[in-house]
C-alpha cells in the first residue's frame, strides 16, 4: 500500500510480473461504493423528516434500497468507463496493452478516492443534524444545506482534501497506464490529464463558486 501511494511506478512494475487479478481492485471499488452509499443513506434519513408518517417507512426503504443498488452499480460503472476513456485516449499514442490489465491497474487508483469518500461521509454525518428541514417547504432544506456547506470550514477543508485525493489518484493512474499500456510517462500524463483535468476544473469552480 505504501508503494502504491508514494511509489506507484515500483508498485505497478512488480504487479506487471504477475497474472491479471481483480481481487484487490474489486475490493477497493466495493469499499469506495459502500462509503459513498453511506453518505446517501445519511441524506435519506434526514429527508424522512418531511415524509408523511403513513408512507415514510415504505418510501424511505425504497429510496435507501435504490441508493444502495445505484451506488454499487454506479461505482463499478465509473471504474469501467474511466478505464475505457484512458484506454481510448492512449490509442492516440500507439500504446500497447490489454484492456483487462488496464482495468485491473486503474482499480488501484481508487485507494485515494476511498479517503475522499470517508471525508465526505464525515462532513455529512457532522453537518446534517444542524440543517433545518420543513415539510411545508422542502426546497428550503437544499438551500440551507448548501449554505451550511459554504459557511462551514470543515466542509471547505474536506473539499480541498477530496481534490488532493483526486490528484493522488491521477498520479497512480499515470503509472498504471505506463505499465498496463506500455506508454511513456509523458504520454500517460497527457492521457490521464484529460478526464482528471475536466473533473478538477469542475471541482475548483464549484469550490470557488460556493465562496462567492
Amino acid at each position: 500500500m505504501k508503494d502504491l501511494l508514494f511509489n506507484p511506478n515500483l508498485f505497478f512494475s512488480e504487479k506487471s510480473k504477475n497474472e491479471v487479478s481483480f481481487k484487490y481492485p474489486i475490493l477497493l471499488v466495493l469499499i469506495y461504493s459502500i462509503i459513498s452509499i453511506g453518505s446517501s443513506i445519511l441524506m435519506m434519513n434526514k429527508m424522512k423528516e418531511i415524509l408523511p408518517l403513513d408512507g415514510s417507512f415504505f418510501m424511505s426503504t425504497v429510496v435507501i434500497l435504490s441508493s444502495v443498488i445505484g451506488g454499487l452499480f454506479g461505482a463499478f460503472l465509473y471504474w469501467i468507463i474511466l478505464t475505457g476513456i484512458f484506454y481510448f485516449i492512449s490509442f492516440l499514442f500507439n500504446s500497447d496493452g490489454s484492456f483487462k490489465r488496464t482495468l485491473e491497474f486503474v482499480g488501484y487508483g481508487f485507494v485515494p478516492q476511498i479517503l475522499g469518500a470517508i471525508a465526505n461521509l464525515f462532513v455529512m454525518y457532522y453537518l446534517l443534524p444542524s440543517v433545518p428541514i420543513s415539510s411545508q417547504n422542502p426546497q428550503l432544506f437544499s438551500e440551507s444545506f448548501a449554505q451550511t456547506l459554504v459557511n462551514n470550514p470543515l466542509s471547505f477543508a474536506a473539499e480541498i482534501f477530496v481534490i488532493l485525493c483526486l490528484l493522488l489518484s491521477a498520479n497512480i493512474w499515470v503509472f498504471a497506464l505506463v505499465h498496463a499500456r506500455n506508454m511513456s510517462t509523458k504520454n500517460a500524463i497527457l492521457t490521464v490529464s484529460v478526464p482528471v483535468g475536466l473533473t478538477l476544473i469542475y471541482q475548483v469552480y464549484s469550490l470557488i463558486g460556493g465562496l462567492t
